[in-house]
C-alpha cells in the first residue's frame, strides 16, 4: 500500500459556491511540483482518487491535466464524464489526430479546459473545442480579456491567482465566472492509500487481452489473480455504469461491461501508474520498434505467430526498465515457452530474430548477413520490414510522445 499525495485547490463560481476542485500530484505534503513526468503523475492522481474506492463529491468537477500523448492514448474515456474536467496542458501540440480526439471527448460530455494560450495562432481554428479558459491573474492583465470574453459568451471563464477581493471584484465584474486562488483559499495537500497492481500482473493481462481478446473467462481468470488490478477493474465497472440498479459484483461482469477497449485504457492507465516515463521513455520507444518489426517479420518464418514475436519484442527491455532481473519477470509471465526462451536465452526462433534486430540496431552487417543465412530470410526483405518498423515507431513517438 503507498500514499498518494495531491494538491486540492477548490474553483468557485460567481456566488462563491464550489463548482470544482483542480487535483494536481505531489510527493509529499510540500506543495511543490513532482519530479516525475507529467503522465505518470495524471496516471496515480486518477487511480488514487476514482480508481481506490474514495468517494468524491458527485456534485463537483475535478480538473485533471493530461498531456498529448494519454489524450491520444484515450485515457479520460475510464473517467466518468460528470466528474471529470479534461485539462489540456500547454505542451499540447494542434495536431489533426488531437482536435479530432478532442471532439470525440466533447460529444461523450466531457468538459473541456484550456489556458489562455489556446488564444495563440496555432489554436484560432479549434477554439470551439473549450468550454472553459484559464486565465492567470498573476501573469495577465484581466482587463484585455474583457473583449475576448464578450466574443466568446458561450465559453465559461476561469479567473486564477486570485488572491484579493478587489480582485475578485473586478474579474467578476469583467465577465469571468470561475474562480480559484488564495482569496478563496489555500491548496490542500491530501493524500490516499492506494494498493497498485502488480507490474507482472498488468502485464499478464497485456499479453492475455492481445493473445485472446474474446475470451471473456481466460480475460478474467488472469484480472482475478491480482486482487488490487480485480478491484479496479470492478471499481471502474460501477464507477462508469453508476445509473445502473443494481451494483457489478462479478468479475467477469464487469470484464463484460467495460469491454475490451475500456478494459485496455485502464491497464495502459494503471501501467503508466507504476512507471517514471522520464527514466524509460527511451527504452519504450526501442521496445516498440522492435515489437513492431518482428511482428512484420514473423510471416517471413514458418509456423511463427506474429502476436508472440510483437510481445517478445514488446518485453526484451522490461528488465532495464524495471530494474529487475529478466529471469524474475519472465518466470511470472503467462508467455510460451518458446517467447520464454527468446527473452531469457535468445535461444529459439523468436530468439534468432530478437538477435537479428539487436544486429540491426547496432549495424552489424556481418552478423546480419549471418544470421538471415541461418534462419533461410532475405536480407533485403528483413532490412525493408526494420526499415518500415523504424518508420512507424518515429511516428508513434512524434504524434504520441513515445
Amino acid at each position: 500500500m503507498s500514499e498518494i499525495f495531491f494538491s486540492y485547490q477548490p474553483i468557485f463560481d460567481d456566488k462563491q459556491n464550489q463548482w470544482g476542485s483542480e487535483l494536481l500530484f505531489r510527493e509529499g505534503l510540500q506543495n511543490k511540483f513532482p519530479s516525475i513526468d507529467e503522465d505518470t503523475a495524471t496516471s496515480r492522481i486518477l487511480s488514487a482518487n476514482f480508481l481506490s474506492g474514495k468517494e468524491l463529491d458527485d456534485d463537483l468537477r475535478y480538473v485533471v491535466s493530461f498531456s498529448e500523448a494519454a489524450l491520444l492514448d484515450e485515457i479520460p474515456f475510464s473517467i466518468p464524464v460528470t466528474r471529470l474536467v479534461i485539462g489540456v496542458t500547454e505542451k499540447c501540440k494542434v495536431t489533426p489526430r488531437l482536435a479530432k480526439q478532442l471532439e470525440a471527448y466533447r460529444k461523450a460530455g466531457f468538459t473541456i479546459l484550456g489556458d489562455g494560450n489556446v488564444f495563440s495562432n496555432r489554436w484560432q481554428r479549434h477554439l470551439h473545442l473549450f468550454d472553459v479558459i484559464a486565465v492567470s491573474m498573476a501573469k495577465d492583465n484581466p482587463t484585455d480579456w474583457a473583449g475576448v470574453m464578450s466574443d466568446y459568451a458561450d465559453v465559461r471563464f476561469l479567473a486564477k491567482k486570485v488572491e484579493r477581493i478587489e480582485e475578485f471584484m473586478l474579474a467578476k465584474q469583467l465577465g469571468f465566472s470561475l474562480f480559484q486562488g488564495y482569496f478563496f483559499e489555500q491548496p490542500q495537500i491530501k493524500s490516499h492509500s492506494d494498493v497498485a497492481p502488480s507490474v507482472i500482473s498488468l502485464l499478464d493481462a497485456c499479453i492475455v487481452i492481445n493473445r485472446s481478446p474474446h475470451d471473456i473467462d481466460e480475460i478474467t481468470d488472469v484480472i482475478s489473480r491480482d486482487v488490487s488490478l480485480l478491484y479496479k477493474v470492478v471499481a471502474s465497472a460501477n464507477i462508469l455504469a453508476k445509473s445502473k440498479k443494481n451494483a457489478i459484483t462479478n468479475p467477469k461482469q464487469a470484464v463484460v461491461y467495460l469491454g475490451l477497449e475500456s478494459l485496455r485504457r485502464l491497464i495502459s492507465l494503471l501501467i503508466m501508474s507504476n512507471m517514471n516515463h522520464q527514466e524509460c521513455s527511451h527504452l519504450q520507444a526501442s521496445a516498440i520498434l522492435r515489437a513492431i518489426f518482428m511482428q512484420q517479420a514473423a510471416p517471413m518464418i514458418k509456423n511463427m505467430d506474429p502476436d508472440e514475436a510483437f510481445l517478445v519484442g514488446a518485453f526484451s527491455l522490461l528488465d532495464a526498465m524495471l530494474g529487475t532481473p529478466m529471469e524474475d519477470l519472465v518466470g511470472q509471465l503467462d508467455l510460451d515457452q518458446d517467447a520464454k526462451n527468446a527473452l531469457l536465452s535468445q535461444s529459439g526462433r523468436y530468439g534468432e530474430l530478437l538477435t537479428l534486430c539487436k544486429h540491426i540496431e547496432h549495424a552489424n552487417w556481418n552478423w546480419i548477413g549471418a544470421v538471415c543465412k541461418k534462419m533461410a530470410l532475405k536480407e533485403r526483405a528483413v532490412l525493408k520490414a526494420f526499415d518500415k518498423a523504424r518508420f512507424q515507431t518515429q511516428t508513434l513517438a512524434a504524434t504520441m510522445q513515445v
